[in-house]
């Protein structure tokens, strides 16, 4: 019984293990954030150019298939042009940055060329913590304040890329498009909406080691 269980041990980790490719990405991030309120009036968003690095790793790596996982860093923001109603209305130009972790897991599937050569779309969930941010006002400062501005960003990671291998290494470029299932600010009451989110997407370059 024991021989038995040592035996589908050394078969699942065989299986997982399979192709291990550890890599690491890294590139501009273009980012655009959507501000929607009934408390000023929005005229212009503009985006900017931050940047992305992430480490991961690929396994249960087969011919047509893998899963990678992945952990890094992610910039994004924007910028927002916008008139504030108060006893003296002014127009104030934000330009915000956000500094995330972000961790996801995909689905990728690909169709190897000439064995050198193999393009490749994914899928997966992806989770995004906020750990700083800077701005020229106080619009985040104030959301922030008063507890309403969401550290936590999910959603999904999808996208594509191709990979050019060369024994063991391979050299890529890869997009990929960060859709949120949550917004960034998202108040709705009786009298007031008050809703931030982001629109962004990468292109890296990605290097990798197969094991």
């Amino acid at each position: 019984m024991k021989n038995r269980l040592l035996f589908i041990l050394m078969v699942i980790m065989v299986s997982v293990c399979h192709g291990q490719t550890i890599f690491l990405k890294f590139g501009p991030a273009f980012s655009k954030l959507s501000y929607t309120s009934t408390t000023c009036q929005v005229s212009q968003q503009e985006s900017i150019i931050g940047y992305d690095a992430i480490a991961g790793i690929n396994y249960l790596n087969f011919k047509y298939f893998h899963l990678s996982s992945g952990f890094g860093f992610i910039q994004k923001g924007g910028i927002e042009n916008y008139e504030i109603f108060q006893n003296d209305p002014r127009w104030v130009t934000e330009t915000a940055r956000l500094n995330f972790l972000t961790i996801n897991t995909t689905f990728n599937l690909k169709v190897p060329i000439l064995q050198i050569i193999e393009p490749y779309i994914f899928v997966g969930p992806r989770l995004d913590y906020l750990i700083s941010y800077s701005e020229n006002d106080h619009l985040l400062k104030d959301f922030n304040y008063f507890k309403v501005l969401n550290k936590v960003i999910y959603g999904i990671i999808t996208g594509g890329g191709i990979n050019f291998k060369v024994k063991s290494f391979q050299l890529g470029l890869v997009f990929d498009y960060y859709l949120n299932v949550n917004k960034l600010v998202d108040i709705k009451t009786d009298y007031t909406t008050n809703q931030i989110s982001d629109n962004t997407f990468t292109i890296n370059a990605c290097f990798g080691y197969k094991f």
